[in-house]
């Protein structure tokens, strides 16, 4: 792995529960993903949570979350 990757965030979701769902179908995919949550400022200004990938699985790891559409039942994305 090159230490120069770029991680970036793929989508925003209102909980935690939602963001480890949507991981969960990238890394059965094969793509990294991690949840980065804010706690301190989820409690207080209900921050978004992050789903995150490295930059060059972006476009892959769109497609596995459109096709995997109504299958993950997430609907909380932030826009």
């Amino acid at each position: 792995m090159d230490k120069e990757e770029k991680i970036v965030v793929l989508e925003k979701y209102s909980n935690a529960a939602s963001a480890n769902i949507v991981k969960g179908a990238l890394e059965a995919s094969g793509i990294p993903a991690g949840v980065i949550v804010d706690s301190t400022a989820n409690a207080i200004w209900m921050a978004p949570v992050r789903v995150v990938v490295f930059e060059r699985d972006l476009e892959l790891a769109r497609k596995v979350i459109s096709e995997a559409g109504e299958d993950l039942d997430v609907t909380d994305a932030e826009q």
